[in-house]
């Protein structure tokens, strides 16, 4: 993730201790603040970046330093737990996507090579393979992959076991890649996706071998920060809705019927945030930046502050029992 990673994520506290969480204070090469301790809440701030770091030198917070550094890499996730940190790069000799863990509670780094094809519209290149999401029981990596094009379609998905570390490509063809991609059943047995045209477009369900299993007919896009598109329980899922993305659609699971549509403040400069924070609440924009609203919409706190023209786009993952 950083350099001399391995090292440094050695030094984490004893062993099955909770990584420590960011703390209020200012955020290092931004004038943006984190304005709420982190410690103790069900999502976890894992990196952010900005528009003279994007998109392959994000800021990344370290537990061992207890401070955000900043990386030499990209496709950072960190694991529900805490355990595990990840980082995405290419082979040194044929440039084939591979992803690195490195085991927090030993310091181990293990180098997973990802099954994906050479990109047909790009000779020497392989295609995209981005977005790492973990799923909410930890046990498994998921990489989007998908051809270049001004509408990327999907080619399928990377799942990558762990501990086994061991990976293998799922085709699904001709899903709608926008922001973050396929994403997580709360389960873990399954992802979902938009699909269609923009302007019209539903969800999809696939199992893990890339069977379509249910289409919602709904709105947007399934929301892909905090605890993800499903909410704790699995009864509901959210949606970043159109037009541009400026609202957020909360969806019954069971009957795919609309729950509520919340407004929210939207901002060009802070990229797309949003997903579950808990049962009752959401991760979101919020007036001042980024925070957690009620399903009513009003804005219950706020967790990190950002100056209106600043460009800021933060990670925020599930965090589970560490």
């Amino acid at each position: 993730m950083i350099a001399n990673l391995g090292v440094v994520l050695a030094m984490t506290a004893a062993l099955g201790a909770a990584p420590a969480q960011p703390v209020a204070g200012p955020l290092p090469g931004t004038a943006a603040r984190l304005v709420a301790k982190m410690a103790g809440r069900p999502i976890q701030f894992t990196s952010y970046a900005t528009p003279a770091t994007m998109p392959s030198r994000p800021w990344v917070w370290e537990p061992a330093k207890r401070a955000f550094v900043q990386s030499d890499t990209r496709g950072v996730a960190v694991s529900p737990d805490g355990r595990w940190a990840t980082s995405l790069g290419g082979n040194k000799s044929s440039g084939a996507p591979e992803v690195t863990f490195v085991d927090r509670r030993t310091g181990d780094r293990t180098v997973v090579p990802l099954p994906v094809a050479a990109d047909p519209k790009l000779a020497g290149n392989y295609l995209h393979t981005l977005w790492p999401t973990w799923s909410p029981d930890g046990r498994k990596l998921l990489f989007n992959v998908f051809a270049s094009g001004s509408e990327p379609r999907s080619e399928g998905i990377v799942l990558v076991d762990v501990p086994a570390m061991k990976a293998r490509f799922v085709r699904i063809k001709k899903a709608l890649i926008t922001v973050g991609g396929f994403e997580w059943t709360r389960d873990s047995k399954g992802v979902v996706v938009r699909w269609g045209k923009n302007g019209k477009t539903s969800i999809r369900k696939y199992d893990l071998t890339g069977a379509v299993k249910r289409t919602w007919h709904v709105r947007g896009r399934p929301a892909s920060d905090g605890q993800g598109t499903f909410s704790p329980s699995g009864r509901r899922f959210v949606t970043a809705c159109m037009p541009l993305e400026k609202s957020a659609c909360v969806w019954d699971t069971a009957t795919g019927k609309a729950v509520t549509r919340i407004k929210l403040a939207f901002s060009p400069v802070w990229g797309s945030v949003l997903g579950w924070y808990d049962e009752r609440h959401l991760l979101a924009p919020v007036p001042q930046g980024i925070g957690i609203v009620d399903l009513t919409g009003k804005v219950v706190e706020t967790l990190v502050k950002i100056p209106k023209n600043e460009g800021f786009y933060a990670e925020f993952e599930a965090r589970g029992n560490g």
